[in-house]
């Protein structure tokens, strides 16, 4: 007798095997329901994962401070409403001054959170400057090595341009 599995296993098998990863990948991305996000800073820990979504990190960041004040930053009104509108925490009628009462009604608690997570808005804000000419149109973020490798081809482009342009 052949004791030798048969190629249909081995493909059942190999087909199983691709199958269980993509779900475990899918399943990182969705691991967090909207409680959580309002509950939990689960933005800083996407913000910080080179593969999550970033339309995810974005929703977990407006859904964490839909509900706070964000922290002030000295000198930074008109940047700050323009923040608060790219993620989504101002809407197209909502004032300004709608937005600072709110903050003045705001518990002690609320600011002192707020501020607790200063730093981390600050990372984040960065992090949404750099990071959104690398977003692909489904979220996901192209990564470190493949933006270095675009960054040296379009330097070695440059280079041949300025060469020919002085011949």
């Amino acid at each position: 007798m052949n004791k030798r599995p048969s190629f249909s296993i081995l493909l059942f098998f190999l087909l199983f095997v691709i199958t269980t990863m993509n779900m475990a990948a899918q399943e990182k991305s969705h691991r967090y329901t909207k409680r959580q996000m309002r509950h939990q800073p689960v933005w800083i820990e996407l913000m910080n994962d080179p593969t999550a979504n970033y339309y995810l990190t974005l929703q977990a960041f407006k859904e964490f401070w839909k509900s706070r004040p964000l922290p002030k930053e000295p000198f930074e009104a008109k940047e700050a409403e323009q923040f608060e509108r790219a993620v989504g925490l101002i809407s197209g009628n909502e004032t300004e001054e709608e937005r600072e009462r709110e903050e003045r009604n705001a518990t002690p608690a609320k600011r002192e959170e707020a501020n607790r997570y200063a730093a981390e808005v600050r990372a984040f804000k960065g992090w949404m400057m750099d990071i959104q000419p690398w977003v692909l149109s489904d979220g996901s973020i192209v990564p470190p090595q493949e933006r270095q490798r675009i960054i040296d081809q379009q330097n070695a482009e440059q280079r041949e341009q300025e060469k020919k342009s002085t011949h």
